[in-house]
């Protein structure tokens, strides 16, 4: 299960076709490539990204089942009813769980004609090219507000996971900021620290092309961009054990 050989180009061309034909009758049609082909490179990369993690010291690890996302998209709530997702995904997080805090995201799918975008959400058809992320990103407010306040009580320590993301050669994601500062922290009005509390998500992300989705070596690439964000996971893990 951990030996990963890359994604293939049939697979590649299988997103590419469902991006343009995204509809029922063509999935039909052409399910057994994402069935016998997509599925299991996605799980094979997740076990061979989780021993490369495993070799670096890194804690995430995922289950090559259960810690992909679902292709289909949730469309009850949507005004695009598009039925599929046109990339493949999952994570690696701390207890292996898929959406548990603090993770490794990995988004495949072919790079766009005009570019790499990687500022995509794993539940939505983007088109952005593939890409991988490592951080947090939180939908409870406990939990954003939980490493809001290890930022406000420990801003030297924060200043130093920022120096250190920027001496590998990272920076932080915008981050889907709120327009004021939430409630709470109004005192930090002004504080070099401002920007860092209006923020809802800490994560950095590198794109990938498709050379590197396809080579042997992806997990040792991931796994390499994780530990280089690995000041950003424990500063967030410390702040969340903490409550």
């Amino acid at each position: 299960m951990t030996d990963f050989t890359g994604f293939s180009d049939e697979g590649l061309t299988f997103l590419r076709g469902l991006a343009a034909h995204n509809d029922r009758d063509w999935f039909t049609r052409h399910r057994a490539v994402y069935d016998d082909q997509l599925k299991p490179t996605l799980a094979t990369l997740i076990a061979a990204t989780s021993v490369a993690m495993a070799a670096r010291g890194v804690p995430l690890a995922g289950d090559p089942k259960s810690s992909q996302f679902r292709l289909h998209r949730d469309t009850r709530f949507s005004k695009d009813k598009r039925p599929y997702k046109t990339h493949v995904s999952g994570t690696l997080t701390r207890d292996g769980r898929r959406m548990s805090p603090g993770m490794a995201y990995i988004h495949i799918e072919p790079e766009p004609s005009g570019g790499i975008d990687p500022l995509a959400l794993p539940d939505e058809p983007h088109g952005h090219g593939p890409f991988v992320a490592v951080g947090f990103y939180l939908d409870e407010r406990a939990d954003i507000d939980a490493i809001r306040r290890a930022i406000v009580t420990e801003p030297l320590a924060w200043g130093q996971v920022e120096g250190a993301l920027a001496a590998a050669g990272l920076s932080l994601d915008p981050g889907a900021p709120a327009k004021r500062l939430p409630k709470g922290f109004e005192d930090q009005a002004g504080a070099s620290i401002e920007d860092a509390i209006k923020r809802t998500r800490w994560i950095v992300s590198r794109p990938l092309s498709e050379a590197e989705v396809q080579a042997p070596d992806l997990p040792d690439l991931i796994a390499g961009f994780a530990a280089d964000a690995r000041p950003l996971l424990d500063f967030g893990w410390n702040a969340l054990d903490r409550g």
